[in-house]
């Protein structure tokens, strides 16, 4: 069943292009992404996003549906992000017959931070509180200590399968990353050229969560074309307009940048060539 199994996952923390990189790649005439972007199949825990399909309640069957229609495509993928911290993720793909290519994205600490903090405010409204409350949770350290779990990949996965890129460098470069992005996975890269290039997952105010989560429960029966279609119109229904920035945070962004210097650093460890220029 190797035809229905992945040979790419994308991860990397949260608020750091995953959804971007998901549907550019789709959009792709050799590359298949699965219907569910995030499937969380090989998370460590069941939890909404995989209550259907998890590798803790089914057989991995129910992980090749999400692959089924691609077998012929060159590239198959999911794009779950989370999986940079999960360990059945780690266990699965490492172990697997034919371990599949993984790409990982990276965002200045402050600015992961401070984009989470707003969507879970604003958008999924999990969260009720200020910045500097925030940054306490236990999971912030946690998914900006970034070169402690992606060492772990590094070290489980056969030479050369793991890459690395920072938001900044992406969102900057855009045709240029995807050929770097298109030649690592042997694609052809001249089909980003001239390609429409939207920004996708941006932390918005949603005026309805009610009809945030319907959409994202059918978003997976939707083909991929068809979203690029609906998303404007979605957007303008349902959306009261950026996430604004609070003047009163910046203090709080500047410490929270100053005590996370070293993130960069450590990820230049492992790959020395990675472009994070614009997290100085």
């Amino acid at each position: 069943m190797q035809e229905h199994f992945p040979n790419l996952i994308i991860g990397g923390a949260p608020k750091c292009g995953t959804s971007s990189l998901y549907f550019w790649l789709s959009a792709h005439p050799e590359v298949y992404g699965s219907p569910k972007k995030e499937t969380f199949f090989f998370a460590d825990k069941v939890n909404r996003f995989n209550k259907s399909a998890n590798v803790h309640e089914h057989d991995r069957s129910s992980y090749h549906e999400f692959f089924k229609d691609g077998a012929n495509a060159k590239v198959r993928f999911e794009a779950t992000a989370h999986y940079l911290y999960e360990e059945e993720a780690l266990k699965a793909f490492s172990q697997a017959e034919q371990p599949p290519k993984m790409i990982f994205l990276f965002r200045e600490p402050s600015k992961q931070m401070y984009s989470h903090y707003k969507m879970e405010k604003f958008r999924t409204k999990t969260v009720d509180m200020n910045l500097e409350q925030y940054i306490e949770l236990p999971k912030i350290e946690k998914y900006v200590n970034y070169a402690t779990y992606l060492k772990k990949w590094v070290d489980a996965m056969p030479k050369n399968h793991v890459r690395i890129w920072a938001f900044e460098d992406f969102m900057s470069r855009k045709e240029e990353v995807m050929k770097e992005i298109a030649e690592y996975l042997g694609i052809d890269p001249s089909f980003y050229v001239n390609f429409n290039f939207e920004h996708r997952n941006e932390s918005v105010a949603i005026r309805s969560g009610g009809l945030h989560q319907l959409g994202l429960r059918i978003q997976p029966f939707i083909p991929h074309f068809i979203q690029r279609l609906l998303l404007p119109l979605y957007m303008k229904m349902n959306s009261g307009g950026r996430a604004p920035d609070d003047e009163n945070d910046l203090q709080v962004l500047q410490s929270f940048k100053t005590n996370h210097a070293e993130v960069g650093l450590d990820l230049k460890k492992l790959f020395p060539d990675v472009r994070l220029e614009k997290w100085s």
